[in-house]
């Protein structure tokens, strides 16, 4: 069943910010609330209304457009209560894996059906979690796929209508300010699939998946961190769009 927005509540583990869905008027609330909650954990969905003049129903439909189940979820994510660090890799995972969630799968792929070509991109080890998602992917569509592991041979790619995935485990290797302002300028669109809950991403891009609210040992470097719900995720796209349910464009045979 096709949908353009979340109805259910986002699970506790993932999560996904498309600002795509808001109107102007959200898209301006978003801002003030982002700003106000990382400065104030303790705001209350009164004060917030009072803070975007509106009312408190309007915050709450608001951050349910969003995908979230509640004004306090939201508030907590913003905040990064929700986040912790679990340095035991396979209790990491299993609660990973636990509380997986194909609704973040389907959200995805219908923000995939909207472009005509997907250019992949990750420094270090995250490309070659862009070069393993473009294997799989011209498996099973005709659309142009390419993993690119430099900024140039973006660059060198993008046309309208086009969509940029960048994989980042914890999106501070480097900053991607430039990058992203530049595919903007040519008309493309960027999606961020993050590991980790650094939530500045959820200001400054339009969106962003967050695979786990579990963070790796903070002592690890982010080439020594894992990529493994990278490739989970990975599985679970590929497995969705090989279903009669969900096609980029069929393979010609």
């Amino acid at each position: 069943m096709k949908c353009n927005t979340f109805t259910k509540k986002l699970p506790r583990n993932m999560y996904v910010i498309n600002k795509d869905l808001l109107n102007q008027l959200e898209k301006t609330i978003y801002s003030v609330l982002f700003k106000e909650i990382r400065q104030n954990n303790n705001l209350s969905i009164t004060e917030a209304a009072e803070l975007c003049g509106c009312s408190p129903s309007k915050i709450s439909k608001f951050v349910q457009k969003l995908g979230f189940k509640n004004y306090k979820e939201y508030s907590g994510f913003i905040s990064g209560k929700v986040f912790s660090i679990i340095p035991d890799e396979k209790e990491r995972l299993k609660r990973f894996l636990d509380d997986f969630d194909p609704e973040i799968i389907d959200h995805f792929i219908r923000y995939l059906q909207k472009f005509e070509k997907i250019i992949l991109f990750g420094y270090g080890p995250s490309f070659i979690v862009g070069q393993y998602f473009e294997y799989k992917l011209r498996s099973i569509s005709d659309v142009p796929v390419w993993a690119v592991p430099h900024e140039t041979a973006i660059n060198d790619l993008l046309s309208d209508h086009n969509l940029v995935i960048i994989f980042s485990v914890t999106g501070q290797f480097r900053s991607f300010n430039t990058l992203y302002e530049n595919i903007l300028s040519k008309k493309g669109k960027v999606a961020f699939v993050l590991e980790e809950g650094h939530t500045e991403f959820a200001e400054m891009y339009d969106f962003v998946i967050f695979l786990s609210k579990y963070m790796q040992d903070s002592s690890l470097l982010p080439h020594e961190k894992t990529r493994t719900t990278f490739f989970t995720f990975i599985e679970e796209v590929i497995k969705q769009l090989s279903s009669s349910s969900f096609k980029l464009r069929n393979k010609k045979k």
